[in-house]
C-alpha cells in the first residue's frame, strides 16, 4: 500500500508541481498580468477617443463645405436670374412689332421660359411596395411615356416634382435615381399638367401611355393615380431655357 500511495502522491513531475506552485503563488506574475491588461485597456480607450475626435472633425469640415457650396449655388442662381431679366429686357427692347411681341408672349408659356399658372390635373406614381429583382420600380422611360401621353392629351405645361419639363428637358437615369433636367428626384413622383381638367383625363386614357401605365400597375404593383387639381397649379420656368446664341 505504501508503494501505491507514493505513486498517487507523486503522479506529477516534480518540476511541473514546483512550476505550477510558483505560478499560483507568485504575486509578481499576477501584477505583471494586471498591468498588461490595464495598458491594453488604456490603449483601446485612447484609440477610440482619437477615432471619435477625427470623425467629428471630418463631419464638421464636411458640413462646412456643404454650407459653403449651398451658399455659392444660391448666389449663382441669383446672378443667373438677374442676367435672365436683363436678357429679357434687351430682347423686348429690340422687338418693335406689336404682332411679333404678342406672338412671343403667347409662345413663352409653352416653351417654358416663364412661370405659368392655371387649372389642370395631378398624377402621382410610386414604386411598388414589394419589389423583386428590380421589378416594380418606376424607370425614366416610364416617366417619359407619361409626359408624352399628357402632351397628346392637351397639356400646356408639365412639371415633375416641381421641375418644369419642356422639349429640351432630359429625363434620364443616373445610378439609382431618375434625373429631370440633371436634378435627381426620388419617388413618389408628382406629375402636374396644366390644361383643361375636364378633357385631359379622357384624352389621356386613349393614349398608348395610359395603356402602358395600366399594364405596369396591374402586373408589377406600381402605384398610379390621376385626379383634377383642387386649386390652380403654378409651375416654375425651366431654368435650362437660357439664351444659347444671339445675332445682331
Amino acid at each position: 500500500m505504501s508503494l501505491l500511495t507514493d505513486l498517487q502522491a507523486n503522479a506529477l513531475e516534480p518540476e511541473y508541481r514546483s512550476s505550477g506552485s510558483r505560478r499560483h503563488n507568485s504575486p509578481l506574475v499576477l501584477g505583471a498580468t494586471l498591468a498588461l491588461l490595464a495598458a491594453l485597456i488604456v490603449v483601446a480607450l485612447v484609440g477610440t477617443t482619437r477615432s471619435s475626435d477625427e470623425a467629428n472633425s471630418e463631419r464638421r469640415d464636411l458640413l462646412q463645405r456643404i454650407g459653403e457650396t449651398q451658399a455659392r449655388v444660391e448666389s449663382q442662381e441669383e446672378e443667373v436670374a438677374t442676367l435672365e431679366t436683363e436678357i429679357r429686357e434687351l430682347g423686348d427692347s429690340q422687338v418693335n412689332d406689336p404682332v411679333l411681341t404678342a406672338a412671343l408672349l403667347a409662345l413663352e408659356p409653352m416653351v417654358g421660359t416663364v412661370p405659368v399658372t392655371g387649372p389642370g390635373i395631378v398624377i402621382e406614381v410610386n414604386d411598388a411596395v414589394d419589389q423583386a429583382g428590380g421589378e416594380g420600380v418606376v424607370f425614366d422611360s416610364d416617366l417619359s411615356r407619361l409626359v408624352n401621353g399628357l402632351r397628346q392629351a392637351g397639356a400646356e405645361a408639365i412639371a415633375i416634382n416641381g421641375r418644369r419639363v419642356t422639349a429640351l428637358t432630359p429625363i434620364r437615369t443616373a445610378g439609382s435615381a431618375i434625373t429631370v433636367d440633371y436634378v435627381s428626384l426620388s419617388p413618389p413622383y408628382r406629375v402636374e399638367a396644366i390644361g383643361n381638367p375636364n378633357t385631359m383625363p379622357g384624352r389621356f386614357a386613349r393614349t398608348g401611355a395610359a395603356a402602358w401605365w395600366k399594364y405596369i400597375s396591374d402586373n408589377y404593383g406600381i402605384d398610379f393615380s390621376i385626379r383634377e387639381a383642387r386649386d390652380e397649379l403654378t409651375l416654375a420656368a425651366d431654368p435650362g431655357m437660357t439664351l444659347r446664341s444671339a445675332k445682331k
